[in-house]
């Protein structure tokens, strides 16, 4: 009888399932210390202009920086080479601003959170593939959020002004200045591309939108520069996708590393403009001096000849590069001369080998096609932006292409497809 009993007892009852938490169904809250952390090191310029918010997220960062290493120590993630070389550029900048007396706290509080956010990237990288995927989505939704904001700032006026010794104004806005602004759509163009190519849709809400919300802005603010570099970008991006073959081409990363170099080279060097006087003229509504950035460039040589290995350090000396004019302009708007006059030759070849291993790591990679080509794109365009502007302070943003890169075969699933397309 007792068999038959346990031949027909009645089957158990299912396991009651718990409802999901709201932190499991609420975005923010899911991945709220990812969030918060990126938040952190790539915040909005308009955070260092409010006398409340600059010291807290300053403290907030190194926070962040100690729990970031010693998560690293924990779990002993290996370093890529691009990190090493990234601290060797770094600490180059520190012997010129202790020797010239510069400014040794925004030194080390840009360093501290530029680090960290390669550390974060890193960390997440050698996770697994929904951490990979976790930071492409939080970082892309972040910066389609700053682009957002910054649109209705500009629709609705609202905005602060920037001046500089009462000699220089202009609205400000959450991401900054117009030609700041800019800054963001590139790398939330580039971030939100990657996150589509590790999923099966073609191009989604997020590329879409980073794609509508950058050209409104550049149309709204008028910045010739990005316009300049979105016309880049779809050359770049197209070409790439046509010639996803031999690596040694103009739409690789290397050969856009070269390719950038070369551009700067002729402009800011050789001058080669002179020769389109016309084109610029009715094409942008520029002259050759490209809004007196010839004038600047100009000034900077005699300045840089006077320390080219070591350079004079961070901010030692505000409007050095423009004449009769002190304090309206203390950039050279040329990202290598900026460079040379911060770090001397020691920071841009440091630099370059950065943004070369970086290269390595795509073109020898095995990752998708788009995510080769996103890369490309946003590179090239930011490259050649490069000769009029300088993309290395603001927020971090340019140190996401390289940050990203060196980390490309990880974040993008080529490793779990087997290295296909590798080359």
């Amino acid at each position: 009888m007792s068999s038959t009993a346990e031949t027909f007892s009645a089957p158990p009852l299912p396991a009651r399932v718990a409802p999901p938490r709201l932190a499991d169904r609420c975005y923010p809250l899911r991945y709220l210390g990812l969030l918060t952390a990126c938040l952190i090191l790539m915040k909005p310029i308009l955070v260092d202009q409010d006398a409340l918010l600059a010291p807290m997220v300053k403290a907030a960062t190194a926070a962040v920086f100690t729990v970031l290493c010693l998560m690293h120590l924990a779990r002993r993630v290996p370093l890529s080479p691009v990190f090493l070389v990234f601290v060797f550029y770094r600490l180059a900048f520190l012997p010129p601003t202790l020797y010239h007396g510069g400014d040794i706290l925004n030194w080390g509080y840009a360093s501290v959170a530029q680090v960290s956010l390669l550390l974060l990237i890193e960390l997440q990288a050698d996770v697994g593939p929904d951490a990979r995927r976790r930071l492409l989505r939080v970082i892309a939704d972040l910066l389609l959020a700053y682009l957002v904001i910054n649109y209705l700032m500009i629709l609705t006026g609202t905005h602060r002004t920037f001046t500089m010794d009462g000699q220089f104004a202009q609205p400000s806005y959450l991401l900054g200045i117009r030609t700041r602004v800019t800054d963001c759509i590139f790398t939330a163009a580039l971030v939100s591309l990657l996150y589509d190519s590790v999923s099966p849709r073609r191009y989604g809400w997020r590329t879409i939108l980073a794609l509508a919300l950058g050209a409104l802005q550049i149309i709204s603010l008028q910045v010739a520069t990005a316009a300049v570099g979105a016309g880049i970008a779809a050359v770049f991006y197209f070409g790439a996708r046509v010639r996803d073959g031999p690596i040694r081409t103009v739409f690789s990363m290397r050969g856009v590393t070269v390719f950038g170099l070369l551009v700067n080279l002729l402009v800011v060097g050789a001058r080669v403009q002179l020769y389109f006087t016309t084109a610029l003229g009715h094409l942008f509504g520029k002259s050759a001096s490209l809004t007196g950035r010839t004038d600047l460039w100009d000034a900077a040589y005699p300045i840089l000849a006077e320390s080219p290995l070591l350079g004079h350090g961070i901010n030692y000396e505000f409007g050095a590069f423009i004449p009769g004019a002190n304090g309206l302009t203390w950039q050279a708007h040329n990202q290598y001369l900026q460079l040379m006059y911060d770090g001397g030759l020691a920071a841009v070849l440091l630099f370059l080998a950065m943004l070369w291993l970086a290269s390595s790591s795509v073109d020898c990679s095995g990752v998708d096609p788009r995510a080769r080509a996103a890369f490309v794109s946003v590179y090239a365009a930011m490259s050649v932006m490069m000769v009029t502007e300088i993309y290395t302070y603001n927020m971090a943003l340019f140190y996401l292409i390289p940050f990203l890169a060196a980390r490309a075969e990880q974040l993008t699933g080529g490793a779990e497809r087997g290295g296909k397309g590798a080359r």
